[in-house]
């Protein structure tokens, strides 16, 4: 019986810590769709709702999670210039995912989409990867 409690607390313990709860204090690169900007990243701050990223300028804002649903708030950003490209991109890519969006994810990818059905995917960054964010491991 005790034996039996145990897996069951494990696999409890392990469950917990998958699908959309993963994301926190992790940092994730865009592979799809493609933009003009390259290197777009999205993290997630372990013990708070902020999230952070890098296009041309840092951003960050506020989330919060629903059963399948994640709501990031309007970001905020630097303003650095750069090419008339990249910073179309960016304003593109931010609009994108402000609001409301589907949340799942599979493996180390998180897969996003918006209401008008575009998917956004974004592959982990590995350990040791730079940080949009050096606060989010914390």
């Amino acid at each position: 019986m005790d034996k039996l409690f145990c897996s069951v607390f494990a696999f409890l313990s392990l469950a917990s810590c998958t699908g959309v709860d993963a994301i926190r204090g992790n940092e994730y690169k865009l592979i799809k769709p493609p933009y003009a900007a390259e290197d777009i990243t999205l993290g997630f701050a372990k013990d708070e709702n902020r999230y952070f990223g890098q296009v041309l300028n840092y951003y960050f804002g506020n989330y919060t999670l629903g059963g399948k649903t994640i709501k990031l708030t309007a970001p905020a950003s630097t303003k650095m210039a750069g090419p008339v490209e990249i910073m179309d991109a960016e304003n593109e890519f931010l609009k994108d995912i402000s609001g409301a969006l589907e949340i799942k994810t599979e493996g180390d990818k998180l897969i996003l989409k918006n209401k008008a059905g575009k998917e956004f995917v974004f592959e982990k960054k590995a350990p040791g990867e730079k940080q949009a964010d050096p606060r989010a491991e914390k």
